[in-house]
């Protein structure tokens, strides 16, 4: 076997990862546009818990947050 030999769904799996990579990226920019808002109604929760309810997929104010 050649060292260049690379499975056919390598690529595939490529883009999964990008996919992810990049909901990852979309979640913590929302995290961080809207987390002032929700640190006014809520100041005793922290950033990293904030940005792990967003990446959980829990509903934050009763509904998505919005980016501003």
């Amino acid at each position: 076997m050649s060292k260049n030999y690379r499975p056919i769904t390598a690529g595939f799996m490529d883009e999964l990862r990008e996919v992810e990579v990049r909901r990852e990226i979309d979640n913590f920019l929302l995290a961080l546009y809207s987390y002032p808002e929700r640190f006014a109604g809520d100041p005793c929760l922290s950033f990293e818990q904030y940005l792990c309810s967003i990446m959980a997929g829990e509903s934050v104010n009763g509904g998505t947050p919005r980016v501003h």
